[in-house]
């Protein structure tokens, strides 16, 4: 007999075996990940990959370094900083410093999967904050938010910026109020910023002043380093204090260290990916909509798609050939299609192929 935390006995609990995984086809387009696949981007991770020495793979990270170089890009001190394994790392931590069974978890809902996942580890009650559907798309009542804040008092409250899959943001003003809010009721305020720099704006200088903002980050997305799984959290120093009690021996790999130690001189290529994907995006969506299709404003490296009466044939004329997201079953994105967007030229294909099931009446 054996006798595990409680939280692990719930039979809702279920993670995916990475046996079941499958390899993705390396002929089709791959555009389902929210993953940065710019040709250009990944030259110049090959460059730096091929600068490596095999004693990254050889020795014990010394992390020193990045440290300091990576808190003097973000615009934050060094012991403001935790390095983790993607973002995902650190919002676990988060989970794992603050939560303890019974506490109270608020979260938006659709969002990334993870925070569901963490309250049901670690037995939080979660009260779900749903998006609404409206003309505009999916809406989140920021009114709502604080007054569940007030009422519920719950440790922790988590809120992705730009949301996923939304892809939706809450303007400075509004995190503003909400931080203020938690504040005063004593809520841990987890802001995600994974799609940074895509959307430029970051609440990043507020957790020098505030020790109830945790912003965490990752070099999946934008610096297109997904296989990497390094990221970061960013918190006022006697918060971020209690993150490292909870960190393992080492935060992140030699290589993870060395490599990023690397790419953030290179950070002007980074955002010049991203001005690409944003290009990208700009096209894709003109397309679209000249096309007829409703397209769904996001601040990520996605975009959402409704084909309509369409939906068929542009379902059958892009299968075998991209990867993406065919539908959502939340009602927020009833009838969208989610594309993670890629340079013009990639973008262009695509249009290309949906096109064509258009006009092959």
């Amino acid at each position: 007999m054996i006798n595990p935390r409680r939280s692990l006995l719930n039979p809702e609990l279920q993670r995916p075996s990475a046996l079941n995984s499958k390899p993705r086809d390396s002929k089709r387009l791959w555009l389902d990940k929210n993953e940065n696949l710019d040709s250009d981007l990944m030259q110049v991770t090959k460059s730096v990959l091929s600068e490596m020495s095999s004693m990254s793979l050889a020795t014990y990270p010394e992390a020193g370094s990045v440290y300091r170089k990576l808190a003097d890009w973000a615009g934050v001190e060094p012991n403001q900083l935790l390095l983790t394994p993607g973002s995902d790392g650190a919002i676990r931590l988060v989970f794992e410093s603050f939560i303890e069974h019974g506490d109270k978890v608020i979260h938006t809902a659709p969002t990334f999967a993870m925070y569901s996942v963490y309250s049901q580890m670690f037995g939080a009650d979660v009260f779900e904050i749903k998006y609404k559907d409206s003309k505009l798309g999916p809406f989140l009542d920021s009114d709502f938010i604080i007054d569940s804040v007030i009422n519920l008092k719950p440790k922790l409250l988590c809120l992705a910026n730009p949301d996923s899959p939304t892809g939706t943001i809450l303007e400075p003003g509004v995190l503003k109020k909400i931080l203020a809010t938690c504040e005063l009721v004593g809520t841990v305020l987890l802001i995600d910023e994974a799609y940074h720099p895509f959307y430029s704006w970051t609440a990043l200088p507020w957790t020098k002043t505030s020790q109830n903002l945790i912003v965490v980050r990752t070099f999946a997305k934008a610096w297109g380093l997904a296989g990497l799984r390094i990221g970061y959290a960013s918190a006022h120093p006697k918060t971020i204090t209690l993150l490292h009690k909870m960190k393992p021996m080492y935060e992140v790999s030699t290589f993870a260290v060395d490599f990023i130690l690397k790419m953030l001189d290179l950070d002007y290529e980074m955002l010049n990916s991203v001005k690409r994907i944003q290009e990208g995006k700009d096209y894709f969506a003109d397309s679209m909509r000249s096309l007829g299709f409703k397209v769904l404003p996001t601040s990520g490296n996605f975009i959402h798609v409704a084909f309509g009466q369409e939906k068929n044939k542009v379902h059958s004329v892009l299968n075998g050939k991209v990867y993406y997201r065919e539908f959502f079953n939340d009602p927020c994105l009833e009838g969208y299609s989610r594309f993670s967007v890629a340079p013009k030229d990639i973008m262009l294909q695509v249009s290309d192929l949906i096109r064509s099931s258009i006009l092959d009446k």
